[in-house]
């Protein structure tokens, strides 16, 4: 522009000039009319005049980008998880209670404020209602922190657990037993007044893809969370034809129990369940019903498949034990190919000072060439504390029917001990109804009289067992004993006498059941007591029919706590569910002060 004016302005001058008579050569030599200067537009370039930060390119600015979410890696999430487990993420009110003495967890809360105002807490609890534990992550502790979560009944507190597992932290636990109602029925300590506020922890950053997922899950879970009773669902199976069944059991318990009678039925047990997907109905919609044994592992499917957009899906309250209890129709049950009858009767017939063996002789036994397969069946936690025997394989009571592949052929020699002989008792008989043939319970006290009486232990935990598939006991016999152990009551039976004494007052239906011999009950009397029943424990099978009707509350005893707890033991295996032993049996009875009257026979 600037040489542009300088033109104008020199012509203008040029003709000024003109016009007072300037010489003729300035006329005749228009230099500066050459286009070539004047018209060179390179000072008009539009680097300096237009900035590059105008084009329209450049007012896009790429971070206002709307960004595609990214996709939650639910599969991967729940398959560390489901390898991960170990008795399905549940603990029991026992073992909730020995932690909390030793190595205390996060215990999360996820019933309603309301809940907790009414009832109390479990002290040192952390509140996070169900649907906002994935709202409220920076409440939460460290991915390797052990939680321990909990809610009314069980049920809440395996789809929080599920969740967070999926959201990475490795090791969540539900509380069983009955959860809080279970934990206040054993008259455990409970927190009341005004509920802790929370505290920013910010110890955990899961992906916020999954987070985003959990929250959506979370904040749809139905009213009622999925809970359907057997009853609606035999009303469902007759009404709803498009209904699918999901039964997450073993391939074991499918076939030594049998199944719902069903047309649409899916067999993926909960251990393959992601990685089973393909067998899901495709429409999200689809009306699902989902079962296990009791309703807890069904309860986890019935998650996952809410989280992966399933709309309809619900899970069975008691699971497929409810349902066969409550003589609805099942179908696919096998010829049996193993008798609990028979299994006790021969292992009652063959046994040899009821099974027992003492200290000095179990020592002894070390020494020999093999030496005993020993089974310390006590927890994680007691090893750790007191130390094992030299040599011993480390099976936790709950865990014998799930762990067959460690032990040895059916005719070796075993020795079972745990910290004063009552769980080895029920490992003994357990083992025996399975099918092994020679197996002891260490008494005098076991590992506590072994110590006492200075023999040497090792420090810390058992060497990891090796895998022998020795044995293949028949499934229906292990699936029968996995079921009575998972189901064993916290404390594993046990009744002092303070407390029988109590409850023989106040319980006019309860049933005493002495498995003495004739002659002991003869000379020594009986317990004093409106019901009793005795029967020999060599003759227990054989007189089944003298037991007491399957939903009675029953003592068992003997003169010292253990043929009581061999009794105990096989109650349960049968289904009973209300069934404890006499700690110190009639002896301890006696010593206590307790009445004992003569037996009058019925």
């Amino acid at each position: 522009m600037k040489t542009r004016h300088l033109f104008y302005l020199l012509v203008i001058l040029s003709l000024l000039l003109a016009a007072c008579g300037g010489g003729d050569t300035a006329v005749e030599e228009p230099a500066v009319e050459e286009p070539a200067v004047v018209e060179e537009p390179a000072v008009e370039e539009p680097a300096a005049e237009e900035p590059v930060a105008e084009e329209p390119v450049a007012e896009e600015p790429v971070v206002e980008e709307p960004e595609e979410p990214a996709e939650a890696d639910l599969d991967g999430g729940y398959n560390v998880f489901l390898d991960d487990m170990e008795g399905y993420n549940t603990i029991s009110l026992d073992t909730f209670t020995e932690l909390l003495a030793t190595d205390p967890p996060f215990i999360l809360d996820v019933r309603q404020p309301n809940e907790l105002e009414e009832n109390g807490w479990i002290e040192g609890a952390v509140n996070i209602p169900l649907r906002e534990v994935a709202d409220m992550i920076e409440y939460l502790p460290s991915f390797d922190t052990t939680i321990v979560s909990y809610c009314g009944s069980g049920w809440r507190c395996t789809i929080a657990l599920t969740a967070l597992e999926a959201m990475g932290w490795e090791n969540v636990l539900g509380l069983k037993g009955g959860s809080y109602s279970g934990w206040v029925e054993a008259g455990n300590p409970i927190a009341e007044g005004a509920i802790p506020e929370l505290v920013a922890l910010n110890e955990a950053e899961p992906d916020p893809a999954i987070v985003a997922a959990m929250q959506e899950m979370l904040h749809n879970v139905p009213d009622g969370y999925g809970v359907l009773t057997a009853e609606n669902l035999a009303t469902e199976l007759v009404e709803n034809p498009d209904l699918v069944l999901i039964d997450a059991r073993t391939p074991g318990e499918v076939e030594s129990k049998g199944h719902i009678d069903a047309e649409n039925i899916l067999y993926i047990p909960l251990e393959e369940f992601v990685s089973s997907q393909a067998m899901w109905p495709e429409d999200l919609d689809t009306p699902i019903v989902t079962y296990c044994g009791s309703g807890h592992r069904s309860t986890i499917a019935m998650s996952i498949l809410w989280s992966y957009g399933y709309t309809d899906v619900r899970s069975l309250k008691g699971g497929f034990g409810g349902w066969a209890g409550a003589d609805f129709p099942s179908v696919g049950l096998p010829e049996p190919t193993w008798d609990m009858d028979e299994a006790y009767t021969t292992f009652l017939g063959s046994m040899d000072h009821y099974n027992t063996l003492g200290l000095d002789d179990f020592n002894l036994m070390l020494t020999e060439d093999p030496p005993p397969f020993v089974i310390d069946v006590r927890k994680t936690g007691e090893l750790e504390e007191l130390g094992h025997i030299e040599g011993a394989v480390h099976i936790p009571l709950s865990e014998i029917a799930d762990h067959i592949d460690l032990l040895p052929s059916f005719d070796t020699p075993i020795v079972t001990y745990c910290k004063g002989g009552w769980r080895a008792a029920i490992a003994m008989t357990t083992l025996h109804a399975m099918g092994w043939e020679n197996v002891r319970a260490l008494t005098g006290n076991s590992f506590t009289g072994w110590v006492d009486a200075g023999y040497p232990v090792v420090e810390g935990l058992a060497e990891e067992a090796l895998v022998l598939n020795a044995a293949e006991p028949d499934p229906a016999a292990v699936a029968a004993m996995q079921e009575m152990l998972h189901g064993m009551p916290d404390g594993f039976g046990v009744r002092t006498a303070d407390d029988l004494f109590i409850e023989i007052g106040e319980n006019p239906d309860l049933i005493l059941v002495d498995v003495r011999r004739q002659d002991e009950v003869d000379e020594k009397g009986v317990i004093e007591t409106e019901n009793l029943v005795h029967v020999p424990l060599e003759e227990f099978i054989a007189q089944m029919d003298m037991w007491p009707a399957e939903d009675a509350t029953i003592v068992t005893y003997c003169g010292s706590g253990f043929r009581s707890t061999v009794a105990m033991t096989m109650l349960w295996s049968y289904g009973y569910t209300d069934v404890h032993s006499l700690k110190g049996g009639f002896g301890g009875w006696v010593d206590a002060g307790y009445p004992v009257v003569e037996y009058a026979a019925p």
